[in-house]
């Protein structure tokens, strides 16, 4: 199916002139808005039907924009849980109309869901686009972040929870236990709520006067296989592993978990792992997973709190952050000095 940025490139302007052209919009010359419309129709070119209903509707409307790398994490039931609660807190107040995309098709999306013009505020949970380039697509609409604190304007709001605090208790709760040779799986440079618990993590490690060790740190999505493939590599090509690992999420330590198992590694024996977030299935995994809770429903609320101020105009907070705890399980123990760090001990055994 064709796209704006298809049509944009075939007749060599930009994405915001083609959006222009198709919606009747000033701003391109009546020649060029002929020949985008032309192009349009060659290529088959169905416009976003939602968009098209917002634009007719009251601005009792609040889109719920929903973005992940892939559709997985909507499976995990982390966001859902979190829309689940806000829409228990707006009632019958506000109209929702909830958008699922995959971060390659965000920009698209945005840009098609903009040009409708009686939306209320949008809600942007998971997107890594940054809320300045989103803030150019919707104009003045007012728009509330999900994990971005630094998101703050005359528009913008912003509801996270603690994600610096997240990794440094698990770092913390990992060296009590005797641990120092930590792993971090799920550092993705650039997004700021992992680069908020890279600085839990490496302060944790400071206090503690362990070193940061570099090679212990590794960039992974927040997917299982992610998680699953980082931890086989080690496993294959004989690398120690740590003695313990932190995950980004607790998805991608299931998959850590997943290959540290299936070469016959025992967690916590011979690895702790520990996760974030808390998912509703890691209290049934096979090894029940130690994790950071986080508060679904004090974000859920606290978005739809924002959400009501807006639509009443009142005066209201433009940053929300919601604490997190720990939750202990089974997956860390103490560290053993007996453990098993490669195959090759595992062999010996």
């Amino acid at each position: 199916m064709a796209t704006i940025y298809d049509i944009a490139k075939a007749a060599g302007v930009s994405s915001a002139a083609v959006s222009m052209a198709l919606n009747n919009k000033k701003g391109v010359s009546e020649e060029t808005r002929r020949r985008i419309l032309t192009i349009a129709e060659n290529m088959k070119y169905v416009a976003n039907d939602t968009a098209k209903q917002l634009s007719t509707q009251r601005s009792k409307t609040v889109v719920l924009f929903v973005s992940a790398m892939s559709y997985e994490y909507f499976n995990s039931s982390f966001y859902f849980d979190i829309i689940k609660y806000i829409s228990m807190g707006l009632g019958q107040k506000l109209n929702i109309n909830i958008q699922m995309s995959t971060l390659d098709q965000d920009a698209e999306m945005i840009e098609q869901l903009a040009t409708a013009n009686k939306v209320l505020a949008y809600v942007f949970i998971g997107t890594r686009l940054s809320p300045a380039f989103i803030g150019k697509l919707i104009g003045d609409t007012p728009a509330i972040f999900f994990n971005k604190p630094y998101a703050l304007g005359r528009n913008s709001y912003s509801v996270s929870f603690d994600n610096q605090r997240a990794a440094y208790l698990l770092t913390k709760y990992l060296i009590n236990l005797g641990h120092r040779d930590i792993a971090y799986l799920g550092y993705v440079p650039g997004a700021i709520p992992a680069e908020n618990r890279m600085i839990g993590y490496k302060s944790a490690l400071e206090e503690a006067g362990i070193p940061l060790n570099t090679d212990r740190v590794f960039q992974t999505e927040y997917l299982s296989v992610f998680g699953y493939s980082t931890i086989k590599d080690m496993i294959l090509l004989d690398t120690p592993l740590p003695s313990a690992i932190i995950c980004g999420n607790d998805l991608i330590a299931v998959g850590a978990m997943k290959a540290l198992l299936e070469f016959g590694f025992q967690v916590p024996g011979d690895v702790s792992v520990v996760g974030i977030d808390n998912l509703q299935f890691t209290d049934m995994l096979q090894v029940p997973l130690t994790t950071i809770n986080v508060n679904c429903e004090k974000i859920g609320l606290a978005i739809a709190t924002l959400l009501l101020g807006i639509s009443e105009n009142k005066e209201i907070g433009r940053h929300v952050m919601v604490n997190v705890s720990l939750t202990e399980r089974k997956s860390a123990g103490r560290y053993n000095p007996n453990r098993r760090s490669c195959r090759k001990e595992l062999s010996k055994s």
